[in-house]
């Protein structure tokens, strides 16, 4: 008798197991995220492909030191202009901090001539020119991606102006030159005038600083000599100070305008170089009177 056979049942198998369908999604993700950041950055990658081809072919070519040297060289240059072309050129300065130092001083030192790369932009260079400008203190600079460029300043504090051959300059406590002015003057910051003056303006500055009395409508502080000091008022008087004991001689003055109104006088010269007596010029008021008769 013939035996019919039964078919046997078949088992069709998932394309994965069950329990490893959360590493399937995972894998596709990846390969989804790789496949567009491949369509957003090909040109880029191409470009960095190209890139590592030439430094391939350096490798192969250099044979001693020089060419070395220009193989680095121009695979720097490669490489600059191709973060460029990724739009990674600087094209954002943010400066703070400054109010002496010139715009084009500041940006002359730090370099950016041509189309720089961020990547490839010295940014520690760049703080050691900026810090050797006389008026800056101190630089902080930061890259921020993809294109800018942040530098914090701390500039010098001027403590005065000085004139000398016609030229203002802003100075320090140390009597150094920080930036030259082209307005002539600083507002708030006493004038200082003539050879040497510099050098000993913030000796005559804390001198002056326990009398209001002296500060008030002081023009300027001119140099004689290299030796001692006139102080000269916008109302036409001179001060002439000694040589030595400078600060005995201010407080000699404010304790003779306590008692006789010394400075509210029409005086054009106060003579305090010798110390046993003092030197009154008082004004002319005949040439005074003469010159208004004249401009009548």
């Amino acid at each position: 008798m013939r035996q019919i056979r039964k078919p046997q049942a078949r088992t069709l198998a998932l394309p994965a197991p069950m329990h490893n369908l959360p590493a399937l999604r995972k894998t596709n993700q990846l390969v989804a995220r790789g496949q567009r950041a491949w369509v957003l950055h090909k040109r880029l990658g191409v470009q960095l492909v190209a890139l590592i081809l030439v430094v391939l072919l350096l490798g192969v070519g250099m044979i001693n030191r020089s060419h070395i040297a220009n193989g680095v060289t121009v695979l720097t240059e490669r490489a600059s202009g191709l973060f460029a072309q990724a739009g990674l050129a600087v094209s954002e300065v943010s400066l703070s901090g400054y109010g002496l130092t010139k715009e084009s001083d500041l940006f002359e030192a730090i370099g950016l001539q041509g189309n720089i790369s961020l990547v490839n932009f010295d940014a520690e260079a760049a703080r050691q020119r900026i810090e050797a400008l006389p008026s800056i203190e101190s630089a902080t600079i930061r890259k921020i991606y993809p294109n800018s460029l942040n530098i914090e300043l701390v500039e010098k504090t001027p403590i005065a102006v000085w004139r000398i051959d016609g030229v203002s300059f802003a100075i320090d406590a140390k009597g150094d030159k920080l930036v030259s002015l082209e307005q002539g003057g600083i507002d708030g910051l006493p004038l200082f005038i003539g050879d040497g003056a510099a050098d000993d303006a913030a000796n005559l500055i804390a001198a002056l600083q326990p009398y209001a009395l002296l500060q008030q409508d002081l023009l300027a502080a001119s140099r004689i000599g290299d030796r001692r000091w006139d102080l000269i008022y916008d109302t036409g008087l001179r001060i002439m100070l000694p040589e030595h004991d400078v600060d005995q001689a201010l407080a000699q003055i404010v304790k003779l305008d306590a008692e006789k109104q010394l400075l509210a006088r029409d005086i054009e010269i106060l003579d305090f170089r010798l110390k046993d007596f003092i030197a009154v010029r008082p004004v002319d008021r005949t040439a005074t009177d003469q010159d208004e008769a004249n401009a009548q």
